[in-house]
C-alpha cells in the first residue's frame, strides 16, 4: 500500500534530508516527527511542520479535513498510522480550497483508497482532476527563490465530489455543514461541525500561529477584500466555539475578543497601505513593494518566519486593487 508514494520526486528527500528529518522505512523518505494532539473524543489534529494543521473527525464515516503540501503526504499517513488509522478508514478528504498548502498531499492520500471522495468546491474540483494549470500558478507566484513543496498528483474524477452552499456530509452520527467563504480565493469553504461547534476556517480568518499574532493571507491571483470581509461577518453569525486554524491550531472563541472586527480593519489597513506604496512608487518590482510595506508596518519585521507569506499578501492585494482600478497598470 505505502508503496505508491515512491512517485514523490526525488528532490522532495534530498530538500527534507538536508533538514536532517528522520527517514521511515515505508517511504525511503524523510519525515517530520509531527505533533498529534486529541482535541475531544472525535476530533484529532496533525501539526504536520508547524505551519499546516491536518484535522480528523473520527465518526461512523471518518473525514479527514486539509491535506498539506505534497511534500507533507508521507508524514501526514505515517501520522495518521500513529493514531492507528490507514487511507482505507477514511471515507473523505474534505478541502477549504485548492491552494497547495492545503490541497497537495490529497492526491497522494486518496490513491491509497479507491472509494475515498475528496470535497471541494466546484470552481476547485478540475484543478484536483488536472492540477498542471494551478501547480504553473504556484510556480508563477511562489517565485525562484522558494523551497520545492512537491508536485500534486491528479485525482480520478469519479473520486472528485464538489459541495458547496446549503450542503452537509453525513459522518452518521453528525455532521459537517459547508459553508463557501470567498475572499481567500473564490472557491474558498469552510466546515462546521456541528456536534462540536467547532469551525474548520482553512485561510477565511487568516492564520493564527502559536505565540504570535492573526495575520491576513491575501494571496495572488483571486484576493477579494470585500468578499473576504463579507465572510468574516457570515463565520461570527455560525457563532462557533472553536476556530481549527489549517495555520496552525484551534482556538476557543471566548479567547478571541475583538477578533473578527479587528480581522475586518486589518483588510481595511493592509489594501489602503499597499494602494499607497503602489501610487508612490509606481516602478516599483514586488521585492521593493515588499521592503516599502515592511517599512510602513514595522511590526512585521519581528516575524521573519512569515514573510514568505507576507510577501504573497501583497502580491495579492496589489493584484486586486488593479483590477478594481485602484491602482493602475496591468493584472498579471
Amino acid at each position: 500500500m505505502w508503496g505508491r508514494l515512491s512517485s514523490l520526486p526525488q528532490l522532495l528527500m534530498a530538500t527534507k534530508k538536508a533538514a536532517g528529518w528522520k527517514v521511515l522505512p515505508h517511504f525511503s523518505l524523510t519525515v517530520h516527527i509531527m505533533n498529534i494532539e486529541k482535541l475531544d473524543d472525535r476530533i484529532t489534529l496533525f501539526d504536520i511542520d508547524g505551519f499546516t494543521t491536518s484535522w480528523l473527525i473520527r465518526d461512523r464515516r471518518n473525514i479527514l479535513i486539509e491535506s498539506g503540501y505534497p511534500i507533507n503526504a508521507p508524514e501526514l499517513l505515517e501520522g495518521l498510522g500513529r493514531v492507528s488509522v490507514t487511507p482505507r478508514d477514511i471515507d473523505f478528504i474534505a478541502l477549504t480550497h485548492v491552494h497547495l498548502d492545503h490541497a497537495g498531499g490529497a492526491g497522494y492520500i486518496a490513491k491509497e483508497n479507491p472509494d475515498l471522495k475528496v470535497l471541494v468546491h466546484e470552481k476547485g474540483a478540475r484543478h484536483l482532476i488536472d492540477p498542471s494549470k494551478l501547480m504553473e500558478s504556484v510556480k508563477k507566484a511562489y517565485g525562484s527563490g522558494h523551497s520545492p513543496e512537491g508536485e500534486m498528483v491528479p485525482i480520478p474524477a469519479r473520486q472528485v465530489l464538489t459541495v458547496g452552499s446549503g450542503d452537509a456530509i453525513d459522518l452518521g452520527d453528525n455532521r459537517l455543514e459547508v459553508y463557501p467563504t470567498p475572499g481567500h480565493a473564490k472557491h474558498h469553504l469552510v466546515y462546521f461541525d456541528t456536534k462540536s461547534q467547532s469551525l474548520f476556517s482553512g485561510d477565511a480568518l487568516g492564520g493564527k500561529l502559536k505565540g504570535l499574532p492573526n495575520f491576513l493571507m491575501s494571496p495572488p491571483s483571486d484576493y477579494d477584500k470585500e468578499s473576504a470581509k463579507q465572510s468574516i461577518d457570515a463565520i461570527r453569525a455560525m457563532e462557533p466555539k472553536r476556530i481549527c486554524f489549517t495555520h496552525c491550531g484551534p482556538c476557543a472563541t471566548e479567547e478571541l475578543n475583538g477578533f473578527y472586527e479587528t480581522l475586518k480593519k486589518k483588510h481595511d489597513l493592509w489594501s489602503e497601505c499597499v494602494r499607497e506604496i503602489a501610487v508612490e512608487n509606481p516602478d516599483a518590482d514586488p521585492e521593493k513593494m515588499f521592503e516599502l510595506f515592511l517599512e510602513k508596518n514595522e511590526e512585521l519585521k519581528n516575524y521573519p518566519e512569515l514573510h514568505f507569506s507576507f510577501r504573497l499578501s501583497v502580491k495579492g492585494i496589489l493584484i486586486y486593487l488593479k483590477k478594481i482600478g485602484k491602482v493602475s497598470g496591468y493584472v498579471s
